[in-house]
């Protein structure tokens, strides 16, 4: 059974996002291990790609989105963070990892426009567009 890392915010009623630049970058550290790790095990060519493909764009967003919004901070590093335990190989988990990318790509988006992150904004919809596209491949196979 998969291990799904949940970095859901709530807005507590207020209207806003309890993400934080931690609770950002621990996502975006879970997301690439854990498609990379899933990307590792399957016995499928098809998935094997698809999944390449992910870990390969997340590696990317992992690093542009923290460095962005440490510019957007002036500067101002990222604390600690904590990854959780990466989900065993299954069609089931590959496909709940992509739509995570998907979704967590928008909450971002959210988030960062609560913050005025504008060009985080743009990137988290393109984050949210590769999960998407995995989800696609990933009913090809």
């Amino acid at each position: 059974m998969a291990t799904v890392f949940k970095v859901k915010s709530e807005d507590n009623g207020n209207g806003k996002s309890s993400l934080t630049p931690e609770l950002v970058q621990s996502k975006l550290f879970y997301l690439s291990d854990a498609a990379h790790k899933l990307h590792l095990d399957t016995k499928s060519y098809a998935q094997h790609k698809a999944l390449g493909k992910l870990y390969e764009g997340l590696i990317g967003f992992r690093d542009e989105i923290s460095e962005k919004m440490m510019g957007y901070m002036n500067g101002k590093r990222i604390g600690s963070i904590k990854v959780g335990a990466l989900p065993e190989f299954s069609e089931k988990a590959a496909m709940e990892l992509a739509k995570e990318v998907r979704d967590f790509g928008m909450e971002l988006k959210e988030y960062a426009e609560e913050k005025h992150f504008c060009d985080v904004e743009n990137v988290a919809q393109s984050l949210s567009g590769l999960g998407a596209s995995t989800v696609y491949l990933l009913t090809l196979t």
